[in-house]
């Protein structure tokens, strides 16, 4: 099984060695029997926190180590929950991804930082199906999806004290053009409707007759996240391919969610409407999600890039160019949330 971790996992000759070297550094046979026992009982928290404890007392590359030590377990389990062996390899294959990133940001040395991230792999709590990965947890945002019960379109509604700034979207409480309300009697229910398109929340509430309505979610519900990892186009074609699989290992779930810089409609301003990420972006039915800096700016330019550094980025791709022109231009760009029906 240890070369087995090898042979799966696209490692660099440098890190395969420095992974090895690290293995006999020192004793970590008691953080290894403490993640095989949390791997068992799927614990993503217990996982992440054992990785991080590696982390911090052995250094970057024991989560590597650690993750090499129980692999054979983490096979056991994905085949005890019958996934395929293509399926648990494209998943694993964000130990990879992860290991590249971490090279790339730390002068090409060998580590691991993202451990919470990867403790769902471990765990088989997230698969990667084709291009995309989906997650099954509550949807975990301060939102009401309904179906109209007559004409089959969808609705979505805000919850109560919500803070948004002038034009509906979240913002600090302090901050706030408005907050929203939410009420109830009987079949009558007002709140704050949040546009599809554009995922602002409206300034003002409407009323709406919960006995023609059909809830589908609300934060509490187990949804699937999407998530869309590096290193791949994300045509058209293969997204359909992977949200047509999902049904296949979720059979319970028809409503996906995703926040990702991917779905601002803010792309519009910078990409082909016949483009991956616009038509990617235009699946969603879109929602507002809390952000500190635009996903875009890291994503597009760098880990490290904020948006006052974009306007002096030395540009190197067309989209970059064109985030800076729109910048310029006062285009606003934020991370946005989304769903979509899947079937």
């Amino acid at each position: 099984m240890y070369h087995r971790f090898f042979e799966e996992i696209a490692f660099t000759d440098k890190q395969k060695l420095d992974i090895q070297q690290a293995a006999k550094q020192a004793d970590k046979r008691s953080l290894t029997l403490e993640l095989e026992r949390a791997i068992k009982l799927r614990d993503v928290q217990k996982v992440g926190t054992i990785l991080l404890q590696g982390l911090q007392t052995f250094g970057p590359v024991c989560p590597l180590v650690l993750i090499q030590s129980c692999y054979e377990q983490v096979c056991n389990l994905y085949r005890t929950l019958t996934v395929e062996e293509s399926v648990r390899l494209a998943t694993l294959s964000d130990i990879s991804l992860w290991t590249q990133a971490y090279a790339h940001d730390h002068s090409q040395e060998t580590g691991f930082a993202q451990v919470f991230w990867i403790a769902r792999h471990v765990c088989a709590k997230i698969l990667r199906l084709g291009r995309l990965q989906f997650e099954q947890k509550s949807m975990n945002s301060p939102l009401r999806i309904y179906q109209e019960k007559h004409s089959g379109h969808y609705i979505t509604l805000a919850e109560a004290d919500i803070a948004c700034d002038s034009a509906g979207y979240l913002i600090n409480p302090e901050q706030a053009a408005f907050m929203t309300t939410l009420r109830e009697e009987g079949t009558s229910l007002i709140a704050h409707a949040v546009d599809g398109a554009s995922g602002s929340i409206a300034r003002k509430p409407s009323l709406y007759d919960t006995s023609k309505l059909r809830l589908l979610a609300d934060s509490a519900t187990n949804v699937l996240h999407i998530h869309i990892p590096a290193g791949e186009k994300l045509s058209e074609q293969a997204v359909a391919d992977s949200l047509l699989q999902a049904p296949r290992y979720f059979p319970n779930h028809s409503l996906a969610v995703c926040a990702s810089w991917l779905l601002d409609p803010a792309l519009l301003s910078v990409a082909e409407p016949s483009s991956n990420i616009v038509l990617f972006m235009q699946r969603f039915s879109k929602f507002p999600v809390p952000f500190q800096t635009p996903q875009i700016f890291e994503r597009v330019f760098g880990f490290t890039a904020t948006e006052d550094d974009i306007p002096r980025w030395k540009a190197t791709t067309t989209l970059q160019r064109s985030i800076q022109r729109a910048l310029s231009e006062g285009v606003v760009f934020r991370t946005m949330g989304g769903y979509l029906l899947l079937g």
